[in-house]
């Protein structure tokens, strides 16, 4: 039996969407009027600004991946040996790995002194 799609839709997997919306505030969910909200949000800019004041730039860059794959195995037992061959732990719970796998504490010993 062949079930017909019930609407159109766009795959998308794979694709990146980049969205200019603003962060959401608890202002966006207060019964507040106009004049309320730029009041303060404008509070809200000016302390974020003493308490960030001296503070480093940041901006995080784009590290994309260089290639995606899907794999497919027909058994458990093949799936247990790719594993063996890119020696790494996989479960049932496994989505996705990196190869060869991502030092997850390399960045979690890093730390800000203050002398």
């Amino acid at each position: 039996m062949k079930i017909e799609e019930s609407s159109q839709y766009q795959n998308l997997i794979g694709e990146k969407k980049v969205e200019d919306k603003k962060p959401v505030s608890l202002l966006d969910h207060m019964e507040l009027n106009e004049t309320e909200k730029e009041k303060y949000t404008e509070q809200d800019e000016k302390e974020s600004k003493k308490l960030w004041k001296g503070m480093p730039e940041f901006e995080q860059e784009d590290n994309p991946t260089f290639k995606t794959i899907y794999v497919h195995f027909r058994t458990e037992a093949d799936y247990k040996e790719f594993a063996t061959l890119v020696n790494q732990n996989l479960s049932n719970k496994t989505k996705s790995i990196w190869h060869p796998a991502l030092d997850r504490t390399q960045n979690s010993l890093l730390r800000w002194i203050e002398e």
